[in-house]
């Protein structure tokens, strides 16, 4: 962040150390790597791509300097791709998935295409310019990967150091019919949660009342189903009596208000606060540690690949 303020807002000392072959015609690009030009129409265009895939309009002053890095790291990452082009898998039919993909995103074929004419973009264009990319991030995979083992040791000991945190407090299974009282008679709403207890009671599928009748539309569709709710200060519904001396039975249809309106609720058993072996936590422990080891090592690649091109004066910025 810091390189990306001296070169595009600052003009410090890091922008006027590139900027040495001042007779050089600089109009219309922003970046030079390795004798290929990087343009302003191409860190627009990059721009606009990233603000669609995030579904944002706009991208901010700061986070273009980020961005033009970033289209500069994948420039140097695209030509050491070429080099090692046929060491690599053709991935045409997984860009072409990815296309239909991104297709399905629009609200029609029209407005899809003319998004690609606005990127400069054919299908086939912008379907070879995905299997690049895809081509790209395997070789940013290989170059990194040797770098993110992790062994049931490395996991073991930062279970160690992790113990307390890795606690998991006491929960339960709770489902649920929701009715809400707001802008409507409590009166009404009440009378209908009590027929609607009084049904579950008598029988009636749980699920299939909580799909017809709740009124929480999250829950409703998974009959009810609100998963496990834990013992914390910050839990769901504290109006609900889940622990404690006073805590609902289990496996025994009951109504609770809540300043929301009414809730049939249903509860599983009290599972009691445990801390998780070793064993357990190993396959989250290890998958993070791999992405923080992941992170370090890509981002330690595309140093060593600057500070190369950087010393061999094979790529400068230029200001906006």
């Amino acid at each position: 962040m810091y390189m990306a303020l001296d070169l595009l807002v600052w003009h410090g000392p890091v922008w006027g150390a590139l900027h040495r072959q001042q007779g050089e015609s600089r109009v219309d690009r922003v970046a030079r790597v390795y004798g290929e030009s990087v343009t302003h129409d191409e860190l627009t265009r990059f721009e606009q791509e990233q603000n669609w895939l995030r579904g944002r309009s706009e991208t901010p002053r700061i986070e273009r300097a980020t961005m033009l890095m970033e289209l500069v790291r994948r420039t140097l990452l695209n030509i050491r791709t070429r080099y090692n082009d046929k060491n690599l898998p053709d991935y045409t039919k997984e860009a072409r998935a990815e296309l239909a993909r991104l297709e399905s995103r629009a609200i029609s074929e029209h407005e899809f295409e003319t998004w690609l004419a606005s990127q400069g973009y054919t299908r086939q264009s912008f379907e070879q310019r995905l299997a690049a990319t895809m081509k790209s991030a395997a070789l940013l995979e290989r170059a990194v990967d040797p770098h993110c083992a992790v062994s049931n040791e490395d996991a073991d000991r930062h279970y160690e150091l992790l113990r307390d945190a890795l606690r998991i407090p006491a929960h339960r299974k709770v489902r649920q019919i929701f009715l809400a009282t707001l802008d409507k008679d409590p009166r009404r709403v009440e009378e209908q949660a009590r027929s609607l207890l009084q049904q579950v009671k008598n029988g009636v599928d749980f699920a299939r009342l909580a799909r017809n009748m709740s009124e929480d539309d999250a829950t409703a569709a998974r009959g009810g189903d609100l998963g496990d709710v834990y013992d914390t200060p910050e839990r769901i519904l504290p109006e609900l009596p889940l622990f404690g001396e006073d805590a609902l039975p289990a496996d025994e249809a009951a109504l609770v208000q809540s300043k929301w309106g009414w809730h049939i609720v249903i509860l599983g058993k009290v599972e009691p606060a445990r801390v998780p072996s070793a064993q357990e936590c190993r396959p989250v422990l290890k998958s993070a540690i791999r992405s923080a080891q992941r992170e370090l090592a890509v981002r330690a690649f595309f140093d060593a690949a600057l500070r190369e091109a950087f010393s061999k004066e094979h790529l400068m910025i230029y200001g906006e």
